[in-house]
């Protein structure tokens, strides 16, 4: 997946290098969700529960998700 093929659906800044944000992949089916690795609400247990093996969770606002789903 090249850069250029993201669409950003919802950000908290404008730049290329933004955090968070949400994309979508305009040749797949696919979302991008980019925040906050590093947030404390990712060690509690039940979060970590439900990461499986080669997966990630990262933390964004409700209103950027909502903000995202407007535009889809």
């Amino acid at each position: 997946m090249q850069k250029n093929t993201l669409r950003i659906l919802a950000a908290r800044c404008h730049t290329d290098s933004c955090c968070p944000v949400i994309m979508e992949c305009q040749e797949s089916d696919e979302i991008v969700i980019v925040g906050d690795a590093m947030n404390d609400l990712l060690a509690s247990p039940d979060v970590k529960r439900k990461i499986g093996e080669g997966e990630a969770a990262v933390v964004i606002p409700r209103t950027l998700l909502l903000e995202a789903l407007r535009k889809l």
